[in-house]
């Protein structure tokens, strides 16, 4: 929040556009924080003791995540005025979607009139996609927890699609919000 302050100063000076900003983030601080969320996940998971065939699944949906959350928070950091209000709106998403995993509350837990939530929820089909292969290796017993946890396969394409539309989503507008709101007084 106090990089967009000294961002909205210095377009306000016609120093640079907007954009130019945006292009630069894009280019050097989300691959920077990429490379290093796949680092973080490789080694969480060579201390894991998973097998390693697993491996791709986790960090497939894992960066996914990384991504999807990355554009929460810079769409919430582009549209709150402070950082109080920012990180407020942020644990909102952020409880939701954790929640709505599938372990906390699963679809046979949730209320009729919260089970949409699952439809939505990124954490939830990763988790689900994660899981299943998992279990399925565990033979009988990890049959019954996907079945505890009211975990579907084959949804794994349609996680993906509804992630990556919501990163669109939240990426545009991050853009519309750091171009017009909280413009700098004079």
């Amino acid at each position: 929040i106090e990089e967009r302050g000294f961002m909205k100063h210095e377009t306000s000076e016609r120093l640079y556009t907007e954009s130019a900003h945006i292009l630069t983030t894009l280019c050097v601080t989300v691959p920077l924080s990429l490379a290093g969320a796949l680092c973080q996940t490789l080694i969480i998971y060579a201390f894991s003791g998973l097998a390693y065939k697993f491996l791709p699944v986790v960090l497939g949906w894992t960066l996914l995540l990384f991504c999807f959350f990355d554009a929460i928070f810079q769409c919430v950091a582009a549209a709150a005025a402070d950082g109080q209000q920012a990180q407020t709106l942020a644990t909102l998403f952020l409880v939701v979607f954790m929640l709505f995993n599938g372990l906390m509350v699963n679809r046979a837990t949730a209320p009729e009139y919260l089970r949409w939530f699952f439809e939505l929820s990124p954490t939830n089909y990763a988790m689900q996609a994660i899981v299943i292969p998992m279990a399925h290796d565990a033979g009988p017993a990890g049959q019954g927890y996907i079945d505890m946890l009211g975990y579907r396969a084959g949804e794994d394409s349609k996680g993906v699609v509804i992630i990556l539309a919501m990163n669109v989503v939240l990426r545009i507008l991050q853009v519309l919000g750091l171009k017009f709101l909280n413009q700098p007084q004079r």
